[in-house]
């Protein structure tokens, strides 16, 4: 079996039986091994008892105890960790549980999280804007609209939109993505650097998003109604709704984005009660 042992309040360990011998520990010394329950004395381990008698016979001096009492730890919870490069017992299993969790509990109260991520969910929301019209046009595709007389027409232009706002928003997140990295460094509060990603989120998704998906419906009911025959009206007015509808909804999100992130801005600027 292999102990550990605490030297001047200081963990060793683990020693065989026989290189226990070189340590010179004594009868007070504590000691703790695999399937104990706590730290104890050396004098309380009947295997350890010989190294004891052997020591007297040789008259060597004591190794000097703690000034201060260990810090015995409870049931089942093992040695001591502390110390560089020592070997660490095994846990318990709740403890190694909880501790990946606690972790990302405490990134989170602390803004480490955000401040790690953030850039590049900024980058990755820029390849998004990119890969949305790309998509796009691989459904304009197999939905046949090159084929359809004046629906090629509005294919054309929805397509020109669509990646015109993709390349925009590449660039606009590209933008904001530095001006976050300049706030982390300068260690910004947490709550103004999340505000910054809101008022970005939403000018992002009011101005590019729904008003190109405004366009891109009125264009496409404006062509379809006019290639239709006795339904032009109805189709044109119904495409006409919709892209309002959306462009209402782009201009809501967007002041909500920006007003929930003033909010965060001034109360991170306001001094901690």
């Amino acid at each position: 079996m292999e102990y550990f042992i605490v030297i001047n309040g200081q963990q060793q360990g683990p020693f065989s039986l026989e290189a226990l011998r070189a340590q010179n520990i004594t009868p007070d010394t504590l000691v703790w091994a695999q399937g104990m329950p706590n730290w104890v004395a050396a004098s309380q381990v009947a295997e350890l008892q010989p190294l004891f008698f052997a020591q007297s016979q040789r008259a060597q001096p004591q190794q000097p105890q703690p000034t201060q009492p260990f810090n015995q730890q409870g049931p089942g919870t093992g040695p001591y960790h502390g110390g560089q490069g020592q070997q660490s017992p095994s846990q318990d299993p709740t403890e190694m549980l909880s501790k990946p969790v606690d972790q990302v509990a405490g990134a989170l109260d602390d803004g480490g999280l955000y401040r790690k991520w953030m850039p590049t969910v900024y980058m990755v929301l820029g390849v998004v804007c990119c890969i949305i019209p790309i998509l796009y046009l691989i459904g304009v595709v197999d939905g046949g609209a090159f084929k359809r007389g004046l629906s090629t027409v509005a294919a054309i232009l929805n397509i020109i939109i669509a990646l015109g706002a993709g390349i925009i928003g590449l660039f606009y997140w590209t933008n904001r993505r530095n001006a976050i990295k300049q706030l982390i460094s300068q260690d910004a509060p947490t709550l103004s650097i999340v505000g910054h990603f809101l008022q970005s989120a939403g000018e992002c998704a009011g101005l590019l998003y729904y008003c190109s998906s405004a366009a891109i419906i009125l264009i496409t009911s404006i062509f379809t109604g006019l290639d239709s025959s006795g339904r032009a009206g109805s189709i044109i007015m119904n495409g006409f709704g919709v892209a309002v509808n959306d462009i209402i909804t782009g201009l809501v999100i967007l002041c909500l984005g920006r007003f929930l992130g003033e909010i965060a801005k001034k109360k991170s600027a306001e001094p901690a009660a």
